[in-house]
């Protein structure tokens, strides 16, 4: 398999199923921390509530920097010379 259509077929798979992909779960990701500030604010005096919705920031957080990484990682893989053809 030649080298360009190698590069290709990688650059058409990140663009076109990746990216959309990690932009939908950036998007869920968002809803569940604010839904996590919501339910932290709203049952402040019940303690197990207030953890329920401590734990939704913490994750939904967690979430965001994993996929803000890969994202990362993506546009620097997209980028490598040897894919460019460069």
């Amino acid at each position: 398999m030649p080298q360009a259509l190698v590069t290709e077929k990688i650059n058409d798979f990140l663009s076109k199923v990746v990216d959309p992909s990690i932009k939908v779960l950036f998007a869920v990701a968002v809803l569940y921390f604010m839904w996590g500030v919501f339910v932290y604010v709203r049952d402040a005096e019940n303690a197990e509530s207030h953890k329920t919705g401590a734990n939704h920031i913490l994750w939904s957080t967690v979430g965001l920097f994993i996929m803000i990484s890969f994202w990362a990682i993506m546009g620097f893989i997209k980028d490598l010379p040897f894919l460019n053809g460069r």
